[in-house]
């Protein structure tokens, strides 16, 4: 039968579409996944969603300075020639006993006539002791000019002054007082930039900063963050010598004789920071925030704790407040000023102490003081309240 002409012409076409269609599928399906490069509208899109590794926070450069190598220059730190290479400060000349002598000094807190005149006693402590640098570990004051005014106490000893910031100063208060210092006296070393100090027989290395901003008293003060450890990791692995950890916080510990362990919060230090010492095999530090767990040198978890003047292979150290306020301390002792000293000699280490005898007048702040229980360390009161 002979169809009719719209009916034929109609059967055209639907076969015609039919074959456009099937042409069409079939190209799209061969065609290659990778073929083209996403437009330039996609590739942004994808670099405005990085990924966590690349988003990763770091912390400001005012507070802790990038691993970042500059040409070399011969730097003369108070009676020692030294070379400074962006991050790196190297000292040429090494001792002739083969021991090196750290004095360290914890919060200070404020340029009052007590703490001024107590810094001096340090520094006789520090010279009867032989000392060839001082730790300065984080709280140095709350303005530009308490912190320069301590420290340049300190430098007239002329010994190498290793300074890194805690969590009471603000940074830019830090930088500016630090500076105010190093135009009197060249032997301040900022440890907020300048992150490994390289002695013959140690290496200091730095983490500045605290690591939770609850407990950052300034809202411009310095964070310190996984990365900022990531690179204490790195430095500590690539060292010459043994490492000298110096950060204001204490790694995480167990126990009421661990160096983080304060009054109302227990174990407050930072785990990450434990386990950045574990990996890179951290031998040796100085940690200074929990006032009342100081006077004291441990292992790292914090459960034997190393008698002074006692060499060990590792051993880390709280200093204790070297402010004069009175204070109530773990061991039970009352504290009105203290300092230590960490000796290093053929990759062992010994401490010793340094008390300032209470006043009858002093009176220490009370355990059951509310103050005390409820604000951080770097308060007149103390670390001891909220967890951190």
């Amino acid at each position: 039968m002979k169809l009719p002409r719209l009916t034929c012409l109609w059967f055209r076409l639907a076969a015609a579409a039919v074959l456009a269609l099937s042409s069409s599928a079939c190209r799209e399906h061969s065609k290659p996944v990778t073929s083209e490069a996403p437009s330039s509208a996609v590739a942004g899109s994808l670099r405005l969603s990085p990924s966590p590794a690349q988003a990763e926070a770091r912390a400001l450069k005012e507070c802790a300075a990038p691993l970042e190598v500059t040409a070399a220059s011969q730097v003369q730190i108070g009676n020692r020639r030294a070379t400074l290479a962006g991050f790196k400060l190297s000292f040429e000349v090494p001792s002739r006993s083969g021991q090196i002598v750290f004095g360290a000094l914890g919060p200070i807190n404020e340029d009052s006539a007590a703490n001024l005149a107590a810094l001096k006693k340090y520094l006789k402590f520090f010279a009867d002791e032989k000392a060839d640098a001082i730790l300065v570990s984080g709280d140095v004051g709350e303005t530009p000019s308490a912190i320069a005014h301590a420290l340049k106490v300190l430098a007239a000893s002329k010994l190498p002054v290793l300074v890194v910031t805690g969590n009471r100063e603000c940074r830019a208060d830090f930088a500016e007082g630090v500076a105010e210092a190093q135009k009197e006296f060249k032997n301040v070393v900022n440890l907020n930039q300048v992150r490994e100090v390289e002695f013959a027989e140690a290496t200091v290395i730095s983490l500045p900063g605290y690591h939770d901003p609850n407990f950052i008293n300034c809202a411009t003060g310095c964070r310190y963050y996984p990365s900022t450890i990531d690179e204490v990791v790195h430095l500590a692995l690539s060292a010459k010598s043994p490492v000298v950890l110096i950060s204001h916080g204490p790694p995480r510990g167990e126990g009421s004789q661990a160096l983080d362990y304060a009054i109302s919060g227990g174990n407050v230090g930072d785990e990450q920071l434990t386990r950045a010492i574990r990996e890179a095999k951290i031998r040796f530090g100085v940690f200074s925030n929990i006032k009342e767990a100081g006077a004291r040198a441990t292992d790292l978890e914090g459960t034997t704790v190393m008698p002074a003047e006692k060499p060990a292979p590792s051993l880390y150290l709280n200093p204790g407040p070297a402010d004069t306020t009175p204070w109530d301390m773990n061991d039970g002792s009352k504290s009105a000023g203290m300092a230590a000293v960490l000796a290093i000699k053929e990759g062992q280490a010994s401490w010793r102490p340094f008390r300032i005898a209470p006043t009858q007048k002093a009176s220490p702040i009370s355990r059951k003081d509310p103050g005390h229980a409820a604000r951080p360390s770097s308060t007149k009161a103390g670390l001891t309240g909220k967890k951190p």
